[in-house]
């Protein structure tokens, strides 16, 4: 399904994105943010794709215990993926080459845009699932904490990604178009609220910049 960009980007995070929390932009910077989402809205195909199915799959069942913690008392799963489009990393890709300063910027505004795609479509799936009873955790990524980041292959496969929004998996992998995001998410007929994972397993512990500055990324 195509979906719509957020009406305005949250220049605080794109500034948090890029080490810069808390920090006033001059006028340079306001410039360099301006032109970043200008670009990124003109180049974006942004679509979003989802699925419902029992909770027992079989991959599922060799997916970390951080992921199992996060369903525990979810009977159903609903798996969803969001992309900006290959227009966008491919407007990544020359400015990187051409403006570097705007290339960075231009990549930190995409997360956040990623990140109220994903916020969105997640909202009308709640919604809908709320209609018919059910309840929802929050979105839960392959790679996060003790799940393998191979599971995003059987992720994709399972929602037909390919065809769907025309993202694919590498062999490392990876998604590509490079701006999307997969995740999973439990439903059950009564309340449930998962678990994060927390810095213990997770496979970006030892590099996290949020951790060497003392905080984590659910509190920054």
């Amino acid at each position: 399904m195509e979906l719509v960009l957020p009406k305005t980007l949250d220049r605080a995070t794109t500034l948090r994105y890029l080490g810069a929390a808390n920090w006033t932009p001059d006028e340079n910077t306001e410039t360099l943010l301006a032109t970043a989402e200008r670009e990124l809205r003109s180049a974006c195909t942004p679509r979003g794709i989802w699925r419902e199915l029992p909770a027992d799959l079989l991959w599922l069942q060799d997916a970390g215990t951080d992921l199992s913690r996060h369903l525990a008392g979810c009977d159903r799963v609903v798996l969803m993926a969001v992309t900006l489009g290959s227009g966008a990393d491919a407007l990544l890709r020359r400015l990187c080459l051409q403006d570097i300063a705007l290339g960075a910027v231009a990549d930190a505004a995409a997360s956040v845009l990623m990140e109220g795609l994903c916020d969105d479509l997640e909202a009308q799936i709640r919604t809908e699932q709320q209609q018919h009873g059910r309840h929802m955790t929050g979105r839960y990524s392959p790679g996060y904490g003790d799940c393998p980041l191979d599971r995003q292959d059987e992720l994709c496969l399972a929602l037909d990604t390919v065809r769907g929004i025309g993202l694919c998996v590498t062999k490392e992998h990876l998604m590509t178009p490079r701006k999307s995001v997969t995740a999973i998410l439990g439903t059950a007929d009564h309340p449930v609220k998962g678990a994060r994972a927390g810095c213990a397993h997770c496979v970006l512990r030892e590099t996290c910049a949020y951790r060497k500055r003392g905080i984590t990324c659910e509190t920054a």
